[in-house]
C-alpha cells in the first residue's frame, strides 16, 4: 500500500468517511516526480467558462484499491462540477502523464453515459440530464436542434479558464427596497414548496392574512397531476381567503365554507371540496397580484428544469419513457398559475435554495446594507440540503448549485452496502450514488447517524424509537415508516428534543457531525465557486431548536475553524412580514421564513416590472439553485 492513499482506504473499509476535500489537499502536496496534473474545462451556459486542475498520483505507484479511490475521486470532483455550475460541454487533458489522463476521460465517458439517452443514463449522468434540460430553458435554439452535453479532449492539458470574476454594480443593495415596498393594496401568496409540506402564507395590503401547512409526500406520487393539482389547489384556496379578507363576499358565509379546509391534517378532497363550494359564493373571481414559489428542484428563469430529485423519483419510475414528456407539464406550472394573477400580475419561481438567500438578504439588508455588500450564501436543512447563493452583484446565478447532489465522502464503506431507502445508506435515493450531502446535512442525515450510533451508544433510546414505531425493521431494511403514517417529522422531532434535553451523547454526537458535513460542504463550496462571501446562514426544521444549531457549530469548527454560521431564526425578523411571523402564536420564523420570502419575492418581482427594462438587475430573469 503507498503512503498516499492506502490509509485512507484502511478507513474507508473500517466505515470511517474519507471528505474528499482531505483527499485534495493530501494530492495537491504531492511532488511533480510523483504525479501528473489533469485538466477539466467547463463550458458555461452563457460563455462563463471555469477551469480546474486536479494534481493526482501516478497511478503506476498505486495498489489497485487505491487506484479505485483516486479514479473515484476524479469521477466526483467533476460530477460535483456539474452538480453546481451546469454548463454545455466538458473538456479533459493531462500534462505529464503516462496515459492516465486518456483513461480518466474514458472513464468519465463511460460513467457519465455521455453517449446514452437521458433515461439510460447511470447515476452520475443525472448532473448531465439536469445541464441539458436547463440549456433547453436558457437556450431554446439549443432544444430545437437536439443539442447535447459535449465531451472533448484538451491538447495537452491546456492551463485552465480564470475563476469567477468578481460580480460588478449594486443590485444586491436593491433587494430589500424593492421587495418590501408598495405591498398595500396587494395580495400575494408565497408558498415554500417541499418534500414533507407545502407552507403557503397569503398577505393581504402588507399584512399576513393566512398561514397553511399541507403535508404530502411526492416522492411517492406515480403521475405529474398528483404534483400539479394540490399546488394549484392550495393556490385557489388563498384566493379565496383573498376575498374573504378584503370582503369582496359574504364573509360570514365563505368562512364557514372554507374552515374544514383550514383544519389541520385536511385532505385534499376535503380542501377541493370547500374551494369548489367557495368559488360558487363569488360573482367574480378573486385575483392575486403575485404569486412566489420556492420550489424544491432546479429552476431557471421560472422554469423548473431538474427532474432528477427525490421527490420526481416515484414518477421517474413509474413513468419510463413517457416520463420527460410528463416532466414539461411542472416545467410550465408558472404558466399554470398565471391563471390565479391579474394579467398585469407577476409568477415568480425559484429553488428554495436562492428563495433562502434571498430572504436572508432581505432580512439583513433591511437594518444594515453593509452586511450583505459580499453576497449572501444559505442553506435548507430539511428533507434535503438546499443552496442558495445571491452574488455581490445581486444575482442569482444561472447554474444548477445542487449542492446536495454534490459528494463530500469517498469512504464510509460499510454503508454502501445497504439499499438507499434503508436508513443506514449512504447512497443517494435518487442516484444510487455513495457519500453525497443528501444522507449528511438533510434529516436524512439525522436517521442515518442514529442508526449508526444509537444501538451501540444509547440502546435503551434506540430502542424507544423502535417502540414507537419511527424506526421499522423490514425486508427492505431499517427505515422510517411513510405509510399508514409519515413518520419522518416525529422522528426529527424526536432526535432534536433529545439533544435539547441534553441528556443523550450520541444524541449530541449525531449533530455535531452533521456540522462536520456542512463545514466539509463549505470548503467544497469555495473552491468550486470562490464566492466573495464566507458566512453560511441556515434555514429550515434541522436548525429550529437551538441546542441542536450550537452542535453543528462546535462540529463545524472542528473541520473548517473559520467558517461561520447563522441561524435563520426570530433574531433575523427585521422586515415587517417576518415580525408579524415572530409574533405568531402558531408558527414560528423557522417554519415559515420561505414562506414569507417567497411573498418577498414576489414583490420583488412585481416592482421590477414596473421598471424600465434597461434597469432591471440580472436577478430578475434568474432563479436556479439545488
Amino acid at each position: 500500500m503507498s503512503q498516499v492513499v492506502g490509509d485512507l482506504v484502511n478507513s474507508a473499509n473500517n466505515g470511517r468517511p474519507v471528505y474528499i476535500t482531505h483527499l485534495r489537499d493530501r494530492f495537491e502536496a504531492l511532488p511533480a516526480s510523483g504525479s501528473f496534473v489533469l485538466v477539466a474545462h467547463l463550458e458555461g451556459f452563457d460563455k462563463d467558462d471555469r477551469g480546474f486542475a486536479f494534481r493526482l498520483p501516478r497511478f503506476s505507484t498505486l495498489e489497485r484499491d487505491e487506484r479505485t479511490m483516486v479514479t473515484e475521486y476524479v469521477l466526483a470532483c467533476l460530477y460535483n462540477i456539474i452538480s453546481t455550475l451546469g454548463g454545455r460541454g466538458l473538456a479533459l487533458g493531462a500534462r505529464d502523464d503516462d496515459d492516465e489522463g486518456a483513461e480518466l476521460t474514458a472513464a468519465f465517458e463511460r460513467e457519465f453515459g455521455i453517449s446514452q439517452t437521458r433515461l439510460a443514463r447511470p447515476g452520475y449522468g443525472r448532473a448531465v440530464n439536469v445541464s441539458e434540460r436547463m440549456d433547453e430553458a436558457i437556450s431554446p435554439s439549443i432544444a430545437a436542434s437536439g443539442g447535447a452535453f459535449r465531451v472533448n479532449v484538451l491538447r495537452e492539458g491546456a492551463v485552465p479558464a480564470p475563476e469567477r470574476p468578481v460580480g460588478r454594480g449594486d443590485g444586491i443593495a436593491d433587494i430589500c427596497a424593492l421587495a418590501t415596498s408598495d405591498l398595500l393594496g396587494t395580495a400575494i401568496c408565497g408558498m415554500d414548496i417541499g418534500g414533507t409540506d407545502i407552507k403557503i402564507c397569503l398577505t393581504v395590503d402588507g399584512k399576513v392574512a393566512r398561514l397553511v401547512e399541507y403535508d404530502w409526500f411526492p416522492a411517492a406520487f406515480t403521475g405529474m397531476d398528483q404534483m400539479i393539482d394540490p399546488i394549484l389547489l392550495l393556490v385557489r384556496l388563498m384566493r379565496l381567503e383573498g376575498a374573504q379578507t378584503r370582503r369582496t363576499a359574504d364573509t360570514a358565509t365563505l368562512a364557514s365554507v372554507l374552515a374544514p379546509a383550514f383544519t389541520p391534517g385536511a385532505p385534499l378532497a376535503v380542501i377541493e371540496a370547500a374551494v369548489v363550494a367557495g368559488e360558487r359564493l363569488l360573482s367574480e373571481p378573486f385575483l392575486l397580484d403575485a404569486i412566489g414559489v420556492c420550489f424544491p428542484d432546479v429552476v431557471v428563469r421560472d422554469k423548473i428544469v431538474g427532474g432528477e430529485v427525490y421527490k420526481t423519483r416515484g414518477m421517474r419510475a413509474h413513468l419510463g419513457s413517457s416520463y420527460e414528456g410528463e416532466f414539461r407539464r411542472l416545467s410550465g406550472l408558472a404558466a399554470a398559475l398565471g391563471a390565479s394573477v391579474h394579467p398585469d400580475g407577476v409568477v415568480g419561481i425559484v429553488n428554495d435554495g436562492p428563495m433562502a438567500a434571498f430572504t436572508a438578504a432581505v432580512e439583513l439588508g433591511a437594518v444594515d446594507p453593509a452586511s450583505i455588500k459580499d453576497g449572501v450564501f444559505a442553506h435548507t436543512l430539511g428533507t434535503e440540503l438546499g443552496t442558495g447563493w445571491v452574488t455581490e452583484a445581486g444575482e442569482i446565478p444561472d447554474i444548477p448549485l445542487e449542492i446536495y447532489n454534490c459528494i463530500i465522502d469517498l469512504g464510509s464503506y460499510p454503508e454502501r452496502q445497504f439499499a438507499p431507502d434503508d436508513v443506514r445508506s449512504v447512497l443517494n435515493f435518487n442516484t444510487c450514488l455513495a457519500g453525497t450531502l443528501q444522507k449528511y446535512t438533510s434529516q436524512s442525515g439525522v436517521f442515518r447517524l442514529a442508526a449508526k450510533y444509537l444501538p451501540e451508544q444509547d440502546p435503551v433510546l434506540f430502542a424507544d424509537l423502535l417502540d414507537r414505531g419511527l424506526l421499522t425493521q423490514t425486508a427492505e431494511g431499517l427505515i422510517v415508516p411513510t405509510e399508514p403514517k409519515d413518520m419522518r417529522k416525529p422522528l426529527l422531532e424526536f432526535l432534536m428534543q433529545a439533544a435539547e434535553r441534553g441528556e443523550h451523547p450520541a444524541v449530541d454526537r449525531i449533530f455535531r457531525e452533521i456540522g462536520e458535513f456542512l463545514a466539509v460542504a463549505w470548503r467544497e463550496s469555495m473552491w468550486l465557486l470562490n464566492p466573495a462571501v464566507g458566512e453560511r446562514i441556515l434555514f429550515g426544521r434541522l436548525v429550529k431548536r437551538r441546542a441542536c444549531f450550537d452542535l453543528m457549530v462546535e462540529g463545524a469548527r472542528t473541520i473548517a475553524p473559520a467558517m461561520e454560521l447563522v441561524v435563520a431564526d426570530d433574531e433575523m425578523a427585521n422586515t415587517d412580514l417576518m415580525r408579524q411571523l415572530r409574533d405568531d402564536k402558531r408558527y414560528t420564523v423557522a417554519q415559515f421564513a420561505q414562506a414569507i420570502g417567497a411573498v418577498h419575492y414576489a414583490n420583488y418581482r412585481r416592482n421590477l416590472a414596473s421598471r424600465p427594462r434597461t434597469a432591471e438587475p440580472a436577478s430578475a430573469r434568474a432563479g436556479s439553485g439545488s
